[in-house]
């Protein structure tokens, strides 16, 4: 019995982690997709390949697929032309439909992965 534990414990790690990194595994992500939508936006698109994180921004309420490496206020910044703005990025299929709670939800979710080695 111990020995089980022991193995789903390791078998629920591997399977967070691949889901967390499955843009790295040749996945496509799938993002909310909508520019300065009033309304909920229910658009979604297959992100580019080099497109790895979903974004979703408060000013103006813009949904888009986005770069881990750009997930930012400095580059959001420029790219948008704005200056005062609410944002958060993430990197699970649809992850951009709620919210902006001024959270980001990648660091949230790579911080629960490593809340789970270090406690188990």
């Amino acid at each position: 019995e111990q020995g089980k534990k022991g193995w789903n414990t390791i078998l629920v790690k591997i399977s967070l982690i691949l889901r967390q990194n499955s843009v790295f595994l040749g996945y496509a992500l799938r993002c909310y997709h909508c520019e300065n939508s009033p309304s909920l936006c229910k658009t979604n698109s297959t992100c580019l390949s080099n497109e790895d994180t979903c974004l979703q921004m408060r000013f103006g309420r813009t949904f888009s697929c986005w770069k881990l490496s750009q997930c930012n206020v400095n580059d959001i910044a420029v790219f948008y032309q704005l200056d005062n703005f609410d944002y958060f990025c993430c990197q699970q299929d649809l992850c951009n439909e709620g919210a902006v709670t001024g959270v980001n939800k990648a660091a949230f979710s790579i911080a629960s992965v490593m809340a789970i080695f270090c406690f188990c």
